[in-house]
């Protein structure tokens, strides 16, 4: 009994040294909190009966209610039906996620666009919506036309973000735009860019870019992540970018141009198509950039089709190398670094799995002791620090190395773990 009294004594000075803190405190602290435990403040005491009402940060998360949708919609229904009505939503999201494959979803999407009209009318500047399952959700014209949104994330399994009209949309404010699973089928994606005038930060994941071009002339970060494109070329114009992510399969399709103030870029690539259909040439639209980080796993096939075309990289003193077989793709990514006479920093990382080149180990040793003899000068004498990222040191590591070691006087060698 002693010990129950202490801990209620100990709950309750708790208590009252929250409640001693003043509304906006107290509110800040409840932005934090899943919106299921906010409402669970009410209960507190007296001071804290309607201190829910009046939080401006809303995060609605199905997982909350294990799956059950129809409660997650009756409680968000009420939330904001009972909740202050001149407080400002700063941060409004709404994710739902399909548990199992059955689910049924369209309790949520019936609800779901008097929500969103909810958030627009309380001058959001953060807004995410958030579903896992084929989306049919209707979004009401004023998300489009919100003056307050800042950051919209839309994450709607085959939804198409244009049903809208172009002409249609003006968002002042917005600076962040991630789009996830989105359709895109018709070719008016620049005139929608045009209407969000100081856009800086554009990620696409999982989109369908059925179009032949866009343009983001006010963009400075673009995040491309496994895009889905028809079988014509696509086209992307983003002549502000400073900083780019590719993430996918790099073929004929994709054309990134117009680009003269990129920087830095962020390359993988997953897939690679036949050589004769090959005339993208990325790295040739990258001569200005500073710092870039290659992942592929057919870096030796791209690399070998990129060098007909490959400027020298006189600005680049940040190199990166993922995912490189060091017997077969030794020649293609020494006769790149070649390209960059003011590097560095040059990052490598070993290919450590299987290689589609079968050979046995003495062959390879045999190989690669060739080759690097061969290499009369290396051309980066101002590179500062090499950084070999393996988990153990193979025999072409050691040897590389040593070629380095000897090739440029006072060069840092760091090993890191992978």
């Amino acid at each position: 009994m002693e010990t129950v009294s202490r801990m209620k004594k100990i709950e309750t000075e708790t208590s009252d040294r929250l409640s001693s803190l003043p509304d906006e405190l107290i509110v800040s602290i409840l932005s934090l909190l899943p919106v299921k435990e906010v409402v669970r403040t009410c209960l507190l005491s007296k001071r804290w009966r309607n201190l829910w009402t009046i939080v401006p940060s809303l995060c609605f998360d199905s997982r909350d209610w294990n799956g059950d949708l129809e409660k997650f919609a009756d409680f968000v229904g009420n939330f904001l039906h009972k909740r202050d009505g001149d407080t400002d939503t700063h941060i409004f999201r709404i994710l739902c996620h399909e548990m199992h494959i059955y689910d049924n979803l369209d309790p949520v999407y019936s609800a779901a666009t008097k929500w969103v009209t909810y958030a627009v009318e309380h001058n959001p500047k953060i807004l995410e919506l958030s579903f896992s399952g084929c989306c049919s959700l209707h979004i009401p014209d004023c998300l489009f036309t919100c003056k307050t949104l800042e950051n919209l994330k839309l994450k709607m399994r085959g939804w198409d973000l244009l049903k809208f009209k172009s002409s249609a949309v003006y968002l002042p404010r917005l600076t962040d735009l991630n789009l996830n699973r989105i359709n895109f089928y018709v070719d008016n994606f620049d005139e929608f860019l045009s209407r969000c005038p100081i856009l800086k930060d554009l990620s696409m994941e999982y989109c369908a870019l059925n179009m032949p071009k866009f343009s983001c002339h006010s963009v400075k970060r673009l995040q491309i992540h496994y895009p889905r494109t028809s079988d014509e070329t696509l086209s992307i114009s983003a002549p502000c970018v400073e900083n780019l992510v590719f993430n996918g399969e790099m073929d004929s399709r994709i054309i990134l141009k117009d680009m003269p103030m990129l920087t830095q870029a962020i390359i993988t690539v997953h897939s690679f198509v036949r050589r004769e259909e090959y005339n993208c040439h990325l790295l040739s639209r990258l001569n200005g950039i500073n710092s870039l980080d290659i992942s592929s796993f057919c870096s030796k096939e791209m690399l070998q089709e990129e060098m007909q075309k490959c400027p020298v990289f006189h600005s680049l003193k940040f190199l990166f190398l993922h995912e490189f077989c060091t017997f077969c793709g030794f020649d293609t990514w020494s006769s790149f670094i070649k390209h960059c006479p003011n590097l560095e920093e040059l990052y490598l990382v070993p290919l450590e799995g299987p290689c589609d080149c079968k050979v046995d180990e003495e062959h390879r040793r045999s190989h690669e002791h060739q080759h690097l003899e061969q290499i009369e000068r290396f051309p980066c004498k101002g590179l500062k620090t090499v950084g070999i990222v393996c988990r153990h040191l193979s025999y072409s590591v050691q040897h590389l190395v040593k070629h380095i070691e000897q090739e440029i006087k006072g060069v840092e060698i760091i090993f890191l773990e992978d």
